[in-house]
């Protein structure tokens, strides 16, 4: 009896110890719009930056699809996602996910644009890609969604062209690059770093609020406080060092942060019908 209650004890603190280690080790996982290896690699200097300044052990997570980071984050095995703001309300409606940080663009706004582009210098118009090769990747806000109705806005219905969906935005460029498909749906951003290749803008979306931290409900507001304040406290627009800090981190995420605006949760819920009309 008395080996057994010994070993009971032992049990217990084991499990306490384990569940001390879990919460100390928070870990932050970002929407799959690039190939997971690239993710680590832009990240991970984040992720290093989070840890120095908070002192918490956190962890990279990496996801092959946007299901896949939707179900950790809904069931407290992801402690902050980085969404898109269409994949954001997905995880809120789900599970009630909390908007902690909004990124900012290069222009100091919390909004970004998708761009459709074509390789082909003979497409002057969206209804010219009719009977075309048109990349997406599904799920995306930036390069599925907007451009759905982009070309819908256009009389250009998805029948009318030919889809093709791939794996990452990263994809969907070196598709365009190599001609293996005449036009897709990108976010600004990325196409900007393409701008001297041969790619020609046809339709610029409306602007939608830009990619969100969002955290799940079990997270500590501890943990939560001290994620805010290491990120809040960088301005790389205006402060040159910090600026440095940033350098070899995703464009995504190298303008800066700031709190949700008070019509932030207002806006992407907004894009519900969006959602309804072009996730089928």
């Amino acid at each position: 009896m008395r080996t057994r209650a010994i070993g009971i004890v032992v049990l217990l603190l084991t499990l306490g110890f384990s569940g001390v280690c879990f919460a100390e080790r928070p870990s932050v996982g970002i929407i799959p719009f690039y190939s997971p290896e690239k993710i680590w690699k832009l990240y991970t200097p984040l992720v290093e930056y989070l840890r120095e300044t908070t002192g918490i052990s956190w962890e990279l997570k990496l996801y092959h699809n946007h299901e896949s980071i939707i179900h950790d984050i809904c069931n407290g095995n992801l402690s902050i996602a980085l969404f898109g703001p269409i994949p954001f309300v997905r995880a809120y409606e789900k599970c009630g996910v909390k908007p902690l940080l909004v990124a900012l663009g290069e222009n100091g706004e919390p909004y970004y644009r998708s761009v459709i582009v074509t390789n082909d210098p003979g497409i002057r118009s969206l209804k010219d890609l009719k009977g075309k090769k048109f990349a997406f990747f599904e799920g995306s806000t930036a390069a599925h969604l907007l451009p759905r109705k982009m070309l819908d806005d256009e009389g250009v219905a998805v029948d009318s062209i030919q889809p093709i969906f791939l794996g990452s935005q990263d994809r969907i460029i070196d598709a365009l690059l190599k001609h293996e498909v005449a036009a897709a749906g990108v976010k600004e951003s990325l196409y900007r770093r393409f701008e001297k290749s041969p790619l020609k803008v046809l339709a610029v979306s409306d602007a939608v609020p830009n990619f969100v931290f969002c955290s799940t409900p079990a997270l500590s507001s501890q943990v939560e406080k001290k994620f805010v304040q290491a990120l809040t406290a960088l301005k790389p627009l205006s402060d040159p060092s910090h600026k440095q800090t940033v350098r070899a981190w995703d464009d995504e995420v190298q303008h800066g942060f700031i709190t949700p605006p008070k019509t932030y949760l207002q806006d992407v819920l907004e894009l519900k019908d969006i959602i309804r009309k072009y996730r089928q």
